[in-house]
């Protein structure tokens, strides 16, 4: 596949009333929704816990300075000199920037009246021909992102790149990063915040789903977030897997070690108190490749040989 260029949305963005206008083939302008409040809504409506309102429009009112200072550093190259726009630089300086503020929606197979949502990415990077990179920018206070934090910037970043490579077809979308910049002054001392932080992609068939849910004015049900009576338990689950996979690990030890000591006294069983040992001598197994039967006598009827019984269902549990 040769070069992909990115695909213009054809949609308006009205900055002072943050409004996003698509202009339909008939000539009709349609309204579309941004993401961010829908993600709001559904995942991550315990980002602003705790926080005084004065606060958040202030933190808002940095972001803007801070978003407004890198565009024209990328658009105009211009740096105005303040730390972040700096921090911006080095942290990217490897990155080759195909496009800021760049706008995509859901539009899918020219469904015109499906289509409901759109968004500006941050940035854009070019990894290869057909594949990109997506960065959001964030000026959190904190130094490490809270999980409403991280769980936000997942879920956004995820729903961009579902709908780039919606809107740009054989386009991947392979890298995701939050660039976490911030230089504030505080009273017990300043803080500087300059670090790319990864972010494991969503399926988009996840994000399509949360995206369908805010639209119909249902609750989305995400597979990522523990109810916390089970989320309780979580620390507790992994402790006690971590010990089993150790005495596992330590019993098999033992295990070899008599296993070698019998096969060196040619014993073949001994008895304890409470324990017995009792060698099981090499040996092979057998198996039916019914794979294999099948292909060489395809006309045979097997369903009137296979033996069905019900299998209790079971819980498998995957640790980090």
């Amino acid at each position: 596949m040769g070069r992909i260029e990115l695909v213009s949305s054809g949609v308006l963005f009205k900055e002072e009333e943050h409004e996003y206008w698509l202009t339909l083939p008939n000539g009709e302008k349609k309204q579309l929704s941004g993401i961010t409040s829908a993600i709001q809504r559904q995942v991550a409506g315990h980002e602003y816990d705790g926080c005084p309102e004065y606060l958040i429009k202030r933190a808002g009112e940095y972001g803007t300075s801070v978003h407004k200072s890198i565009e024209r550093l990328i658009n105009n190259f211009e740096h105005d000199g303040t730390v972040e726009t700096e921090d911006f630089r080095n942290l990217t300086a490897d990155m080759n920037i195909e496009a800021s503020e760049y706008n995509v929606t859901d539009l899918s197979n020219d469904d015109y009246d499906s289509c409901y949502y759109s968004s500006n990415i941050d940035i854009v990077t070019r990894l290869s021909q057909e594949e990109f990179g997506i960065l959001d920018l964030k000026t959190y206070s904190n130094a490490k992102l809270t999980k409403a934090q991280m769980t936000k910037a997942r879920y956004q970043l995820s729903c961009y790149a579902y709908m780039f490579e919606l809107q740009n077809k054989g386009a991947k979308v392979k890298e995701l990063y939050v660039i976490h910049i911030c230089n504030k002054p505080k009273k017990d001392g300043s803080i500087h915040i300059a670090e790319l932080i990864p972010i494991e992609r969503i399926p988009a068939d996840i994000c399509k789903a949360l995206l369908d849910a805010d639209r119909n004015g249902e609750q989305f049900n995400n597979p990522y977030e523990l109810p916390k009576e089970i989320e309780k338990k979580c620390k507790r689950i992994i402790k006690l897997i971590q010990t089993k996979k150790e005495a596992e690990d330590e019993l098999n030890f033992i295990k070899k070690d008599i296993l070698e000591t019998m096969l060196f006294l040619g014993a073949d069983n001994w008895k304890g108190d409470g324990i017995s040992f009792t060698r099981i001598a090499e040996t092979t197994r057998s198996s039916f490749d019914l794979a294999s039967f099948k292909k060489a006598f395809p006309d045979l009827p097997y369903d009137d040989y296979i033996k069905k019984s019900n299998v209790a269902g079971s819980l498998k549990i995957l640790t980090a």
